[in-house]
């Protein structure tokens, strides 16, 4: 979660093994295309008639791409090796977590949401709902589920909730759960028969390393370690599914900010604006790169499940391919 530079420790490092996710994160096809290349993304149309896309939109809140590849993180790094690698700039002064998870639920920048701080004022999600809120007006019948560490994101906390009350369910675990709790939460919901069509997971703790010990630290290293493992436990609870081969999985991961080296974020630094998207499922090439911008990871996710952008939305951001 985001707070200013100045930003006290909140809690002590997470510890604990993970299952193992399967060797097949999401058993879905390939086809080519980069983000923002030429190929086409595949349309909901272009898809076998027998499998029912799903998607699950994964936050670690302050992560940085280049330290994840740095860390022991053998989930991300299949999830990278198997789909888009996409790193991006925030393109606004403030880097913070409200005007950044703002940006990424929404798909459009601050100057429109309205969101430049951790209170959440001046927020106009009446005008630029969360993407789940989306999904549920466009399709009522599919199932969404929002999941949170930071409490803002999904509860009436601090300014909050992003996430609207139209979502079917949302979760802010008590403090003391944490990561843990958030995370055995999602996987109890991803592993149900009537697992939700469209899921997001914010996962905290790496964000508390990086105030506590700095994004060039080894603690910050081992945080990204330990939101791999519980990373793996969602992957596992998608692919061992019974009903995973006739399931379309779209899987997303993204930050909301990076870290300086000696910890916080809040400026402009080029660390502290690092930003990044890994796409993994229908549509994406395993081991291509390209480039992000927040503001795409909305329109992405609703493209896979069928939903048209309508310009009347005033989207700021377009499908990734």
């Amino acid at each position: 979660m985001s707070h200013t530079p100045a930003r006290p420790t909140r809690r002590t490092l997470l510890t604990g093994a993970a299952a193992t996710a399967a060797a097949a994160v999401t058993g879905t096809a390939s086809v080519t295309g980069t983000a923002h290349a030429a190929a086409a993304r595949p349309t909901p149309a272009r898809r076998s008639a027998a499998r029912t896309p799903k998607a699950l939109l994964i936050g670690l809140d302050g992560c940085m791409l280049d330290r994840v590849a740095e860390a022991d993180a053998p989930h991300l790094h299949r999830l990278i090796a198997g789909g888009l690698r996409a790193p991006g700039t925030i393109p606004y002064a403030f880097t913070l977590s409200g005007p950044g998870w703002s940006t990424l639920a929404t798909g459009v920048w601050p100057t429109k949401h309205g969101v430049r701080d951790n209170t959440f004022r001046g927020q106009r999600f009446a005008t630029y709902p969360d993407v789940l809120t989306r999904v549920e007006q466009a399709r009522p019948a599919l199932r969404t589920y929002a999941v949170s560490s930071w409490p803002q994101l999904t509860s009436a906390t601090g300014g909050g909730p992003l996430f609207s009350p139209a979502v079917d369910v949302r979760v802010a675990p008590p403090g003391s759960a944490y990561d843990a709790g958030t995370t055995q939460d999602a996987v109890a919901r991803l592993s149900a028969t009537d697992a939700p069509d469209a899921s997001f997971v914010q996962l905290d703790n790496i964000d508390h390393a990086g105030h506590a010990s700095g994004g060039a630290s080894r603690a910050y290293l081992e945080a990204i370690a330990g939101a791999d493992a519980q990373v793996g436990q969602l992957l596992t609870a998608i692919t061992t599914r019974p009903t995973h081969a006739a399931e379309d999985w779209l899987i997303m991961v993204t930050a909301d900010h990076g870290h300086t080296d000696a910890g916080g974020h809040g400026g402009t630094s080029a660390r502290e604006k690092q930003t990044f998207v890994i796409a993994h499922g229908t549509g994406f090439t395993p081991g291509s790169t390209g480039t992000s911008r927040m503001v795409d990871v909305a329109p992405t996710l609703l493209t896979h499940l069928g939903i048209a952008i309508d310009p009347r939305w005033h989207l700021d951001g377009a499908p990734l391919r």
